[in-house]
């Protein structure tokens, strides 16, 4: 979810580079020193304003809702949250039930699919150029009720198949049959998200995560077979019982299968809030040092490997599509992450799911308990939201610029506020001050932009322009950018 400010005032003086490389290589760029003044807390943004910020929706100042802006929609992005899996993983922070009782996501897909009737009336038949199944494990679904979710949803919204759209899932290669894989792609699915973490046995063993890099080579030559088109592999660093060691052996392996996409997430260790994680021995859990290291390191893994950074935490193939868009300036952002294909509108069904258009945000409730009670009571679960200022939609389009484009044009900003950029935003760019003395960001007669040493750290970037982040009583908690 979202976080405070991380950044300081800059150091004076250079710290040492923790790879001993020189200057010219891929890790020169960083240092110890520049990693420890960022690493601090900060939201992620795939939002704006973030969603700890949402409340109780009433109509705005025209009467309306977000939703009612659905109805004008030219291109939609949907979205599915099946909250089940069959083990827990310590690590984990996602809305999640573990059962074994199968009928439990039967019953949870009725619910799904009469969410999405509440839209019939409400969405334009604007084409779905995204979906995503998320989870959870949204492949603790048999082939049936998959069918039978894809066949429901192709019946309220406008589902599409080829190159031209994106639907993807997530995947448990723990319990994912290379036959479902094929039934994915007959319903249209062409991008296939894996869940490695890490392929050390002892830290495999303290996340209770068990997976072999052979179950992983299996499922990615079978999908490549099947014709999914884009293949990746979410990892984490900073697990109980890692080093810079052992992750450079996973990512040996990882290197080896030469997935499309790599997402190499910071584990945020937030026991007080995520009671699972009360399970992880905290005797474990590498230093802040160990983890920026680790950080460093494997960046430089992966782009000497040949991989592209798009920023924070995202790396692609060069031929990848996610490459090739963040090369043409056609990268976008939204609750899943990076993406290719955006959307006027996204649709989330399921526990706690959240949905926005140009007016706002709205989130189901989060249990699914109370999801399929309102569900039953109304047909929908819209628990709380945001109505957009236009305040917030200067900062949402600025923010967005930043984290996609890795830049903002002064023309852009005084076409939009009715004045020069240091005008409009004087107060932010005081707060930017200490990027800019450390070559994080620049500003020439065009431009606010990020520089490469600055792709690290977008999320400081992007947290000067927001404005609920540095009122006075802010107390929301956010995960640590390193």
């Amino acid at each position: 979810m979202a976080d405070a400010d991380g950044s300081t005032m800059p150091h004076s003086g250079r710290s040492s580079d923790l790879t001993g490389n020189q200057e010219g290589s891929p890790a020169a760029v960083l240092n110890t020193g520049l990693l420890e003044r960022y690493a601090g807390p900060c939201p992620r943004y795939t939002s704006y304003p973030t969603a700890d910020r949402f409340r109780a929706l009433c109509a705005n100042d025209s009467g309306t809702q977000p939703w009612d802006a659905l109805n004008s929609v030219q291109a939609l992005s949907l979205y599915v949250h099946i909250p089940f899996c069959r083990s827990l993983c310590y690590f984990c922070a996602c809305n999640k039930v573990i059962t074994q009782q199968y009928g439990l996501a039967s019953s949870y897909l009725d619910h799904v699919l009469r969410e999405a009737e509440w839209y019939r009336t409400r969405v334009a038949r604007a084409p779905v150029v995204q979906l995503h199944l998320g989870g959870g494990t949204p492949t603790f679904l048999n082939d049936g009720d998959l069918r039978r979710l894809m066949f429901g949803l192709g019946d309220v919204f406008d589902l599409r198949s080829g190159d031209q759209v994106e639907y993807s899932i997530e995947a448990d290669p723990r319990v994912l049959e290379c036959e479902t894989l094929e039934t994915l792609r007959e319903l249209g699915f062409n991008r296939l998200s894996l869940g490695i973490q890490d392929f050390n046995p002892s830290v495999q063993r303290a996340i209770n995560r068990i997976c072999s890099p052979e179950q992983v080579r299996l499922l990615t030559e079978a999908a490549r077979q099947c014709g999914f088109g884009s293949i990746s592999y979410d990892l984490i660093y900073g697990l109980p019982g890692q080093d810079v060691a052992s992750l450079d052996k996973t990512l040996d392996t990882v290197l080896d299968l030469a997935p499309d996409r790599i997402a190499l997430y910071h584990y945020a260790h937030l026991p007080d809030r995520f009671k699972a994680q009360r399970l992880i021995n905290s005797d474990l859990m590498p230093p802040p040092s160990h983890k920026i290291a680790m950080q460093l390191a494997a960046s430089q893994r992966l782009t000497g490997a040949g991989y592209v950074f798009l920023g924070m935490d995202h790396f692609a193939r060069p031929d990848d599509a996610l490459a090739r868009a963040a090369e043409e300036k056609r990268l976008a952002r939204n609750f899943q992450g990076y993406t290719l294909m955006p959307a006027d509108a996204l649709v989330g069904l399921g526990a706690s799911a959240i949905s926005y258009s140009r007016d706002g945000y709205w989130q189901n409730h989060h249990s699914n308990k109370e999801y399929a009670a309102a569900i039953q009571e109304r047909g929908e679960a819209i628990a709380r939201g945001w109505n957009l200022s236009d305040d917030d939609r200067l900062r949402q389009w600025l923010i967005m610029e930043l984290m996609c484009h890795l830049r903002v044009s002064r023309s852009d900003i005084q076409a939009r506020t009715g004045q020069p950029f240091e005008h409009a935003f004087a107060v932010e760019l005081a707060r930017l001050q200490p990027m800019f003395a450390d070559g994080l960001l620049g500003l020439n007669n065009r431009d606010l932009y990020v520089t490469e040493r600055g792709r690290w750290f977008l999320r400081n970037a992007a947290a000067a322009f927001d404005t609920y982040l540095h009122r006075p009583d802010q107390h929301a908690r956010y995960s640590r950018v390193l």
